[in-house]
């Protein structure tokens, strides 16, 4: 017997153990089934979920179960990505080693790694993730690392990988190179400096403006647009740079927009990536004025050593002193920043530096012709991709200059040729061991190692390929390849927003690089969690919640209920009040079937289910089946927050508030074949509610599956039962019209109770119900009417009921008549109630009514009277309501 109250904290974590021990989601390769392979988002090894992790791997979880209960073969493997800059910090900061020890900095890497892994991956648990735990993977594996080295090798065999010395974006506080998807532009607030810039021939100036006049020691040349009046006679002359009396180009171009600041700006190696091209489209030479640590070098002159902010005041103090700067204007600009990284946030430099690449910018159209082929759910998202691809502006920077991270498989010699590991050598780390050959087989010069690690997108756009052994498989090992042909391309992607423009791009490029095929069928994208005030959740607005403030007071169902709400694609804040209904929609849950267990635990449903039912039967559950189709349809579009809500109303409202109400009666009555229709019918109902509700809350209904159902059905988990099976022959839409309308008199029945202090259980001596059009449905439903309101005397009546309104009080509006009349009132109250119809009918024809008391005039408006009325049925007072054509008598 289930009891009273619904303690998820008591069932959830007896099933988690549950699914554990018995394997119930070991994955088990079944070529007669079809095939459903997740590529799910391997989070970075932080310690801890927060609430977009619990989002996102829900929305995951629902499908997993959802694809099982339909019969596929799903393959739901969980990774964990490892490499990365924060976990190098961590270490740097809790064990006190630098990376100049790099072979001890690498255990106390992988050491932390595992502790976060570790709870992770329990708090993963805790929240009913049905991964398969044997299939779980890390990208710092050896095995992994393995393959993400085969990959590169086969990038480069196709000539897509090179190294050069280029602009890259640089972070001065991280120091390391950064891909353009970890950077990001900022609006803030900063200073726009005008300044004089004197002509080499002594003519005059051309005045400037900029954000950075730091940056005056790298300037190469002054650029106006070549339509801009106020310039043309300048363009082809040179300035001589303030300070450091070097002459540089004034050169017209139409990149120029003559509206900012003077309109003429000056070219510096390299303020922005404008810089970049202008420098390139006019083969400018390149200074370079700014450190790896964010300080100015020797090139600045008397402002080196110091930092860029300290160097931009003390530049702008000298220009002033100069009188060439001549204007300081406050502006809101942007800023481009570490943005990926929200602890760091610093502003980037961009730096020429040896760095490795992938060529992208020559892949670009087909990447967004072989993600067009992908289904996308919602399908705007796709436009995401495509913008991103057109607007890259060079190739992919794949190195970083760090330690933690998967190493490059490649030697290089002083003469720049690459030298690539062995296959049959992999994974290997140049800088510890010993290269493939003595000399470069090019040219004989010393073999140096690429001491870089990968940018950790690399290690995790290979993931639909590690999750299907593509590695393995490439190498021979036949049970990979039955393996690899079964799941590969998988089934979905499921990803947020935030990373369309990195791991979904970059995963289809090297995809589709390696195999030629796309790397998934459907990709489906969540929005971002907001905080309860609507913002992003920041620990500078105070608005974070995490998971472990909300699991140990509502539960983890209560909390994936959360998740099923949100919109697809669409950011969705988390809100305490919404968490708390699902958990009381949870209770009511229970309590339904508390209340049906005692009568379908044993019931023999297989042997009764074709009885023919009563109406309401067939109305709730021809109402369960629409839902049944609705949920399907939606599921298949990876649509969960209508089916949700949808699911919940119904559950709560038309069956615990309706059906479960107007059965009781039945149940608890001496007519055994309307009881027997009643447990049919309460045994199809919560069967399959519990099938629907099963990958929302896997929880509670594995609970009541346990305790009611699988002493029948013989399946040791809810979770390998199969989706519910929508029935046409159920859909009746006469028995649905009489539903409605059932529920509508009883609502209005409740109401008069509720009136009336009447507990809704009280008796009601009589009342009648008089119709038309509606009349034969209610008759058919006249006894659940009487039955379910308790009702002695139901009479229900073809016709319209002769009624009576009769005026039985008329008094004065004391707040309107006290102030005017006085002492008046007491005989003004006489005058009403002995001249009621006569007064009615005056204010009613007239708007007014006019009398004399004790000599004094009176004049009465329709607001100075409070007047009321009853109905009356043959002699008998009666109340009434109105349901559609029918007229509701309470005698």
């Amino acid at each position: 017997m289930l009891p009273k109250k619904y303690d998820p904290n008591e069932i959830e974590p007896k099933w988690q153990k549950y699914w554990l021990e018995e394997k119930i989601y070991k994955y088990r390769l079944d070529e007669n089934k079809p095939s459903y392979a997740i590529d799910t988002p391997p989070p970075f090894t932080s310690g801890t979920l927060h609430l977009g992790h619990v989002l996102s791997h829900t929305w995951i979880d629902i499908i997993a179960r959802y694809k099982r209960m339909r019969g596929y073969n799903v393959l739901f493997p969980q990774g964990f990505d490892n490499h990365g800059l924060p976990t190098e910090l961590k270490v740097e900061k809790e064990f006190g080693i630098t990376k100049d020890q790099p072979e001890e900095f690498l255990k106390k890497c992988i050491e932390w790694t595992w502790q976060a892994i570790k709870a992770m991956r329990e708090q993963f648990i805790r929240i009913g993730y049905s991964a398969d735990w044997d299939l779980e993977y890390h990208t710092m594996d050896d095995w992994y690392k393995a393959a993400v080295q085969r990959s590169l090798l086969e990038f480069y065999k196709k000539g897509l990988i090179y190294r050069e010395e280029h602009p890259v974006y640089w972070c001065p506080r991280c120091r390391t190179s950064l891909a353009k998807a970890e950077v990001g532009y900022v609006e803030e607030e900063g200073t726009l400096y005008y300044i004089k810039l004197p002509l080499a021939d002594g003519s005059g100036y051309i005045p400037i403006a900029t954000t950075r006049p730091e940056l005056m020691p790298a300037c190469v040349a002054v650029f106006v647009h070549p339509d801009d009046e106020r310039y043309k006679h300048l363009v082809g002359k040179k300035v001589k740079l303030p300070i450091y009396e070097r002459e540089v180009p004034i050169l017209a171009d139409k990149d120029v927009d003559p509206n900012f600041g003077t309109g003429a700006v000056y070219n510096c190696t390299y303020g922005d990536e404008q810089d970049i091209v202008w420098q390139k489209r006019y083969n400018l030479p390149v200074i370079i004025v700014i450190n790896e640590d964010g300080t100015l070098n020797e090139k600045a002159g008397p402002y080196a050593g110091l930092k860029i902010e300290e160097a931009r005041k003390k530049i702008a103090e000298d220009l002033e002193k100069m009188g060439l700067l001549y204007k300081k204007e406050k502006i809101k600009h942007r800023v481009l920043r570490h943005t990926e990284r929200s602890s760091c946030m610093a502003p980037i430099e961009l730096l020429p530096k040896k760095q490795w690449f992938i060529k992208v910018k020559d892949l670009r159209e087909e990447i967004v012709k072989v993600a067009k082929e992908i289904n996308w759910y919602p399908e705007d998202m796709f436009l995401r991709l495509k913008d991103w691809a057109e607007s890259m502006d060079w190739d992919w920077v794949i190195s970083r200059q760090r330690v933690f991270g998967t190493p490059f498989p490649f030697w290089v010699c002083k003469n720049g040729h690459i030298i690539p590991a062995k296959e049959e050598d992999l994974p290997v780390d140049p800088r510890f061991d010993k290269p493939p050959v003595d000399k470069c087989p090019i040219c004989g010069a010393e073999v140096e190692p690429v001491t870089d690690v990968l940018d950790c997108w690399v290690d995790s756009s290979i993931t639909p390929l590690i999750i299907t052994k593509w590695h393995e498989a490439i190498k021979g090992d036949e049970e990979a390849k039955k393996w690899f042909e079964h799941n590969f391309p998988t089934a979905l992607r499921p990803q947020g927003t935030d990373i369309i423009r990195t791991w979904a791009f970059y995963t289809i490029l090297r995809t589709y690089v390696l195999t030629g095929k796309k790397p998934w069928k459907d990709i489906v994208i969540n929005g971002m969690v907001a905080g309860p005030d609507g913002r992003k959740m920041s620990k500078s607005y105070g608005n974070v919640v995490a998971p472990d403030e909300v699991i140990p007071k509502y539960g983890a169902d209560a909390l994936r209920l959360w998740t099923a709400l949100a919109p697809p694609g669409e950011d969705h804040p988390f809100k305490w009040e919404i968490v708390d209904y699902n958990f009381r929609f949870l209770q009511k849950v229970w309590n339904i079937y508390r209340f049906a267990e005692r009568h379908i635990k044993d019931f023999e449903y297989e042997k009764y289910k074709d009885i023919e039912l009563e109406p309401l039967d067939r109305w709730i559950l021809s109402r369960l089946h629409r839902i049944i189709k609705f949920a399907t349809e939606e599921l298949e579009r990876y649509r969960f927050n209508l089916i949700t809500r949808e699911l919940m109303t119904f559950i709560w409202h038309e069956v615990a508030d309706d059906y479960i109400e107007m059965v009781k009666y039945r149940i608890y009555g001496d007519d055994e074949e309307s009881k027997l229709k009643a447990r049919v019918t309460l045994y199809e109902l919560l069967y399959n509610i519990m099938l629907l509700l099963a990958p929302f809350v896997p929880h509670i209904t594995e609970e009541l599956y346990q305790n009611i159902f699988r002493e029948k059905i013989g399946e040791k988990s809810v979770h390998l039962l199969s989706w519910p099976e929508f029935r046409e022959d159920r859909i009746d839409e006469e028995a649905e019209r009489i539903g409605e309308l059932a529920r509508k008199i009883i609502g209005e029945m409740r109401k008069y109770k509720n009136s009336h202090g009447l507990p809704l259980n009280a008796k009601l001596e009589h009342v009648a119900i008089y119709a038309v059009d509606s009349y034969e449905m209610l008759k058919l439903i006249e006894r659940d009417i009487a039955g379910t309101m308790n009702i002695e005397r139901l009479e229900i009546v073809k016709g319209e009921p002769q009624l009576e309104e009769r005026i039985v009080e008329i008094k004065p509006n004391y707040k309107r008549i006290g102030p005017r009349y006085g002492k008046l009132v007491p005989k003004i109250v006489a005058y009403l109630k002995e001249n009621a119809e006569k007064i009615v009918k005056e204010l009613k024809e007239k708007g007014r009514a006019e009398f004399e008391v004790e000599g004094e005039k009176v004049e009465l408006e329709r607001e100075d009277v409070i007047i009321r009325k009853e109905v009356f049925s043959e002699g008998e007072r009666v109340e009434t309501a109105v349901v559609e054509d029918a007229v509701i008598l309470f005698f």
